[in-house]
C-alpha cells in the first residue's frame, strides 16, 4: 500500500510540460481549482457588500454598476494570482494573448462589442434594472430584470424572459418609459354622436379618469378631453390620462381598463357610441328590376 501511495504522490507532484515552457503539477491544478472556488465566493460576497453599502449614498443604479464592475475586476485579478500561485509564468502567456487578440479581431468581435456596451450601460445609467423599455427595431418591450456585461435580461408582460445583446441598446434606438419621470400620458380614443353636450362630456370623462386607481393623483398631470375631428358619425374624441409606474409597465391592460371604465360611464349617461352608416343607392334600371320581381305572378288556368 505504501508503494502505491508513494507512486501516486510522485505522479501527483511531477510537473507536466505544456506548450510555451509552462510547467504545472497535478497538485497545482487542485490548488488552482480551490483558489478559484474561494475567489468566486469572495467576489460574490464583496459584490453584495459593495452594493448594499453604496446604495445608501449613491443610489441603487450607481451601486449596482460599481458592484458589478468590482466583481469582474476581482475575478480577473484573482485568476491571474491563481495562475501565478500554481507556478504558471504569466510572461509565457504572451503567445496565448496574441491568439486571443486575433480571435477578438475575427470571431469574438461581437462578444467584445457586447462586453464594452455592457460597461457603457452600467455607467451611463441610460438603462437600469426595473426600467420599462421598448426596442424600436423589433418592438420588444418589457421590464429590465438583469443587466450584465454581455446581455440584458428583459421580462415581457407575458412573463417571457428575453436575453438581448447589449450592443443593441448602444447602437439602436431604445425607448425608456421610466428613465427620469415615471409618468406617461396615454390616449383612449372614442366617438360620441353629434348633439352631445360637450361640457358635460368633458366632466364625465375627467371624473371617470380620476376615479380609476391607475390615474396619477399628481395635480400637475390632470386628465382631459380632446375633440380631435368631426367624423362621419359623430365627434372623434380622446380621453387623455396620465399614469404612473403601475400603469406604464402594462400598457395593454392599462388601455383596456380605461376603455372598460369609459364604456360603462357612457352607457350610464345614456350616450350611445355611434356606428358608421352606409347608404346604398340603386340605379334606375336595377330599381325597376326589383319592382318587377316583387310583383305577384298571375296564374292563368286553361281548360281542356
Amino acid at each position: 500500500m505504501h508503494n502505491y501511495w508513494g507512486a501516486f504522490w510522485r505522479w501527483f507532484t511531477t510537473p507536466w510540460h505544456l506548450p510555451g515552457n509552462i510547467l504545472i503539477e497535478p497538485l497545482g491544478i487542485v490548488e488552482f481549482v480551490l483558489i478559484l472556488v474561494f475567489l468566486w465566493w469572495g467576489a460574490i460576497w464583496l459584490r453584495r457588500l459593495t452594493r448594499k453599502t453604496l446604495t445608501r449614498s449613491l443610489g441603487a443604479a450607481t451601486a449596482y454598476a460599481i458592484s458589478r464592475l468590482t466583481y469582474y475586476i476581482v475575478i480577473a485579478l484573482g485568476i491571474l494570482i491563481a495562475l501565478q500561485t500554481v507556478g504558471v509564468n504569466l510572461s509565457s502567456l504572451s503567445i496565448l494573448g496574441g491568439v486571443v487578440g486575433v480571435g477578438l479581431g475575427f470571431g469574438l468581435q461581437n462578444i467584445f462589442s457586447n462586453f464594452a456596451s455592457g460597461l457603457i450601460l452600467l455607467f451611463e445609467h441610460s438603462i437600469k434594472v426595473g426600467d420599462y423599455i421598448q426596442i424600436k427595431e423589433n418592438g420588444l418591450h418589457g421590464e429590465v430584470k438583469k443587466l450584465s456585461v454581455r446581455y440584458t435580461q428583459i421580462m415581457t408582460n407575458d412573463h417571457v424572459d428575453v436575453l438581448v445583446p447589449n450592443s443593441q441598446f448602444v447602437n439602436g434606438e431604445v425607448i425608456n418609459w421610466s428613465l427620469d419621470d415615471p409618468v406617461m400620458r396615454i390616449h383612449v380614443p372614442f366617438r360620441v354622436p353629434y348633439g352631445t353636450d360637450r361640457e358635460k362630456l368633458r366632466e364625465l370623462v375627467v371624473n371617470t379618469a380620476l376615479a380609476h386607481p391607475l390615474c396619477t393623483p399628481n395635480k400637475q398631470y390632470p386628465p382631459s378631453l380632446w375633440l380631435n375631428a368631426f367624423g362621419e358619425a359623430g365627434y372623434d374624441c380622446e380621453m387623455i390620462v396620465w399614469v404612473e409606474r403601475d400603469g406604464l409597465m402594462r400598457p395593454g391592460s392599462t388601455h383596456a381598463a380605461f376603455n372598460w371604465a369609459l364604456a360603462e360611464a357612457l352607457e350610464n349617461a345614456g350616450i350611445e357610441i355611434p356606428r358608421p352608416r352606409q347608404e346604398v343607392v340603386l340605379a334606375p334600371s336595377v330599381a325597376s328590376a326589383f319592382v318587377e320581381a316583387a310583383k305577384p305572378v298571375s296564374s292563368s288556368s286553361s281548360s281542356t
